[in-house]
């Protein structure tokens, strides 16, 4: 990391409270560790190309992110390579997220140790994450300008979009600068933007080649799709899966009910999560959300539910978005259609977006990414390409023509309008991210060093697009936003073939999907468009291309490569019996969490989790559904009991419930103030707060690398006062507090203090 050094102010007023005698301070306490500059936080291509208004009013109130690292990078990276391994003995053996957070997550002291820094800093705490690498905090502008040694400015980009942005990199502590990879939030310059075109359906001109489908306008339905792509004899549905939609908008029930009873489909029951206050009203932005679900369902009726996760559209809104995805682990399947070019989201956001993503990833979760409709110029002028298509843990989905002959599938080409404006499939080279091992030996790929866009393709021209019910009307829509979230759906019907034949989920997709792109079965397992037509600047090749990636899916060939030993299509049923009721649930009790684990139950598909707050009273309802795999971490208060059973589900029916586990989780020993106190020419009373009674310590000295003496009470409080007596006149005391409650310690950083 780029830093710059710089001392610390000798007071900070921001960081301490100090009571003093006739109500002026002659003393302050400031941590005395260097200043350094975190890099990574300035948009400058934004900026050079806005106009400056003036600088943020003082009052104005900011809402960003601390972003923590992962820990023991080395060993994620060797077992990322190792799960994907079909050679490996660790090939598919995904970790849950409890493990991943106990092995990975930053630590709980690193967590509490940035939380401590950001109340000190007057800040407040507005959102805390399960695996620790994100802080929501907020607070008027001027106390970020004056904790991080920075102006924020306002801008006004040529759209007549106005953002916030800093002069100059944050600076903070070097021990917080230790245990920090960035901030997120603290400019407003990108707007993540859709991935989708309409037309209203009847406003279409009704002949080619808009009347490539069935459905109203023209546009293709549930069932021209899947003649399209070769998926009419294949018996899975997504039966037992569960996928997840990453948005920045809301959406309207009704619409989406009309579509299914329109084509006759299930209506797949929907769950929605909202994060970080996010209302959940339609918006500009609704006919995005409302295409992701009905073209999910489309594709994957048979899925237990579709989890649509709606957060704020600001750089922290989208991290704690992704991040709730991943720490639930709740689909296996997510796609994601909205994004912003790689260059405008600022490298100390790609890395903490990266780290998200290598967590899904470790937990066998599988993310699409529409890879843009500004063709190899995501941002409008340049070669650049769309986050977060990019990152190498996502499988970036570009776009095609599809043309059909009697309904069937005839070719693809590269989608191209002819403009950016009008549009084309996004793909070209990563400006940030390292080649990955799994494209390093492709042919035809534009960079041998750098990470190569898309991965994969579908069709995505509005002039053969989808017939799509929003707003009580029918539209034909276009665009990646269309592909992404039909691969997401295609994955969820090969998961569950992989389910039935013993296999663990695909997980990140790319090196398998790369694996059999340079197989042997490559040309009948992706439709390869190789007619060399461009997305405005790379062409379509044999094989891999930066202009549609390996292609399209030719579902049931590439089913049969991704699901091996299962068989895809339709066949006589044999009879299957109801599963044993699981045995051996255990609880574990966390931090406003339990966590459940369970032996598996012969000829189980999935697993219903049952939860009351009362022992024998776990309802009738389950809390969870369509769980396949044998643990699950619950969210719920701190200070319950809560009480738990599980069934095991497949097609014959639910089981008994298994026995019965328990467990009250506790919120983990905390600050809840900065250190304060007042000083005098003898002594010096010392105050602090912490969440749960313990007891209360204090060792200090004159020099900051001998904190000798001790001064505790073993009385258990949550209001800390200790009184330091017999100090000498007019000379420097440095000190450290500390609380114990169990096996918990809290120990806060070392601060100083001069007698008068």
């Amino acid at each position: 990391m780029k830093v710059a050094l710089k001392q610390f102010p000798l007071c900070l007023g921001l960081l301490f409270a100090i009571a003093m005698a006739g109500g002026a301070p002659s003393s302050c306490w400031a941590d005395s560790s260097a200043q350094v500059r975190v890099a990574g936080h300035i948009p400058a291509r934004s900026v050079a190309s806005a106009r400056r208004l003036g600088r943020l009013p003082a009052v104005t109130q900011m809402r960003f992110s601390f972003t923590l690292p992962l820990r023991n990078q080395q060993a994620l990276d060797d077992l990322l390579r190792r799960v994907y391994d079909p050679a490996d003995p660790l090939y598919g053996h995904y970790l849950t997220s409890s493990q991943f957070i106990e092995r990975f997550a930053p630590s709980a002291a690193d967590y509490e140790a940035v939380k401590s820094y950001a109340r000190g800093l007057g800040l407040t705490i507005t959102g805390t994450h399960a695996n620790r690498t994100i802080l929501d905090v907020a607070g008027p502008a001027a106390a970020v300008e004056a904790a991080f040694d920075l102006q924020l400015h306002r801008y006004q980009a040529h759209s007549g979009h106005t953002f916030v942005a800093p002069d100059s990199d944050p600076g903070v502590p070097s021990a917080i600068a230790g245990r920090i990879s960035g901030m997120v939030g603290l400019d407003s310059a990108g707007v993540w933007h859709t991935h989708s075109h309409s037309t209203r359906a009847a406003d279409l001109p009704m002949a080619t080649p808009y009347t490539i489908g069935t459905g109203p306008g023209g546009g293709m339905t549930p069932k021209d799709i899947s003649s399209a792509y070769n998926l009419t004899q294949v018996s899975a549905t997504g039966a037992g899966q569960t996928l997840a939609l990453f948005q920045l908008d809301g959406y309207t029930l009704s619409d989406v009910a009309a579509y299914a009873t329109y084509y006759g489909i299930r209506a797949v029951p929907l769950q929605n999560v909202l994060v970080d206050g996010f209302s959940g009203v339609p918006g500009s932005g609704a006919g995005e959300v409302t295409l992701d679900i009905e073209l999910q369902m489309a594709l994957a009726p048979g899925a237990s539910k579709i989890i649509v996760y709606m957060g704020p559209n600001s750089g922290n809104g989208v991290l704690d978005t992704y991040n709730r995805i991943a720490t639930d682990n709740l689909a296996k399947q997510v796609s994601s259609s909205w994004g912003l070019s790689e260059g405008e989201s600022g490298s100390s956001f790609l890395s903490s977006e990266n780290a998200i993503f290598q967590q899904m990833a470790a937990q066998g979760q599988t993310v699409y990414a529409a890879a843009g409709d500004s063709g190899a110029y995501d941002n409008g002028s340049t070669l650049s390409v769309d986050d977060p298509a990019s990152q190498p843990y996502v499988t970036g989905v570009g776009g095609t023509t599809l043309y059909l002959s009697g309904g069937s599938y005839s070719r693809e080409s590269t989608w191209n309008a002819g403009t950016v404006t009008a549009g084309a499939g996004g793909g070209g080279v990563s400006a940030f991210w390292p080649i990955p091992a799994w494209q390093q030996r492709v042919g035809n790929v534009a960079s041998s060093v750098m990470r190569n866009v898309p991965d994969v393709a579908l069709n995505s021209d509005p002039g053969t697009g989808y017939s799509i019910y929003y707003q009580g009307k029918w539209w034909i829509y276009g665009g990646t936003s269309c592909a992404a979230p039909l691969w997401a759906a295609f994955t969820a019907r090969v998961n569950q073939q992989r389910a039935a034949g013993g296999l663990a989920p695909l997980g990140c997709a790319n090196p398998v999907l790369y694996q059999v792109g340079a197989g042997t079965g490559y040309g009948t397992s992706f439709h390869d468009i190789a007619d060399s037509t461009t997305n405005l600047y790379y062409p379509a090749l044999t094989g891999y291309d930066n202009a549609t990636g390996w292609g399209s899916f030719n579902g049931a060939n590439l089913m049969a490569a991704l699901a091996p030993g299962s068989s895809s299509t339709t066949s006589t049923t044999p009879t299957v019996a109801v599963p044993a009721a699981p045995a051996g649930l255990k609880a574990s009790a966390g931090n406003a969490s339990v966590a459940l684990g369970w032996s598996a139950s012969s000829g189980a598909t999935s697993y219903n989790v049952y939860r009351g707050t009362a022992a024998g009273k776990e309802g009738i309802t389950p809390v969870r559904t369509g769980l396949t795999t044998t643990s699950f971490t619950d969210s719920v208060a701190n200070g319950v009991t809560y009480y738990y059973k599980v069934a095991a589900v497949n097609s014959a029916g639910t089981s008994a419930l298994s026995n019965e586990a328990y467990a009250t989780p506790t919120a983990p020993l905390a600050f809840t103030s900065s250190v304060y106190g007042s000083i005098g020419t003898s002594t010096a009373q010392i105050q602090w707060s912490t969440n749960l009674a313990s007891n209360s310590v204090i060792r200090y000295g004159t020099s900051s690398a001998s904190l000798t003496k001790t001064l505790s009470s073993s009385a258990l409080v949550t209001s800390h006062v200790l009184k330091l007596s017999s100090l000498a006149r007019k000379t420097t005391y440095y000190f450290q507090v500390s609380s114990t409650a169990g096996s918990s310690t809290v120990t806060s950083s070392a601060y100083y203090f001069r007698t008068q």
